[in-house]
């Protein structure tokens, strides 16, 4: 589903309002879609760990100026929205085989993390701005959240308001749910790519 679509399904499936023919045009409903689509985005994209979100980086090491309190400083992939986690690829490699979460204790600045572990490796969500890349529980989930957002703006209609959010809601749960299906099941688990590439045995 490309944007203008996603934006069309809110407004006619949840909305009743009609359609746009392209985000440029000079209609109410065009400028609701661009006051909060990239918004709904972002909210979406950190409040689960999409499995499409999902990306792996080795840490860029910085001058520590928390020495004492953390013995390295890395700098925040510039793409990461949340992270998931932190810690040496070896060891992450060994909590994952064993089906454990291989997060470390860490503290995140605006900019940065500070941690123990040195060669650190993080997972994290990054926005996906392409569409195409999106599954289609995640767009469907995506139309009905910002459909709730842009409610009252276009409708002035509490009770439409109150059914988008209702199906925001349902659409939301829907698409966690089958999110999480995309893991192995527990006991199944695969050594990541990125893991392997690293030479690590």
């Amino acid at each position: 589903m490309s944007k203008v679509q996603i934006c069309n399904r809110a407004l006619s499936t949840y909305l009743g309002v009609g359609r746009i023919n392209s985000l440029t045009e000079e209609s109410a409903a065009a400028e609701q879609c661009n006051l909060h689509y990239d918004d709904t985005l972002q909210y979406l994209t950190e409040a689960h760990w999409w499995s499409f979100s999902a990306k792996r980086q080795v840490l860029a090491n910085e001058a520590n100026d928390r020495e004492g309190e953390w013995a390295f400083k890395y700098a925040i992939p510039a793409d990461a929205l949340t992270i998931r986690w932190v810690n040496d690829p070896q060891v992450a490699r060994h909590m994952i085989e064993q089906n454990q979460n291989p997060d470390i204790p860490r503290i995140i600045t605006a900019d940065h993390i500070y941690c123990d572990v040195q060669f650190a490796v993080c997972e994290f969500s990054a926005l996906v701005a392409e569409t195409t890349q999106f599954p289609q529980y995640f767009s469907d989930a995506l139309s009905a959240a910002l459909a709730a957002n842009m409610a009252m703006p276009l409708t002035e209609d509490i009770k439409r308001a109150r059914n988008a959010m209702e199906q925001a809601e349902v659409k939301m749960d829907r698409a966690m749910a089958l999110d999480e299906q995309q893991a192995p099941p527990i006991g199944h688990q695969t050594i990541p790519s990125w893991l392997s590439e690293r030479g690590i045995s």
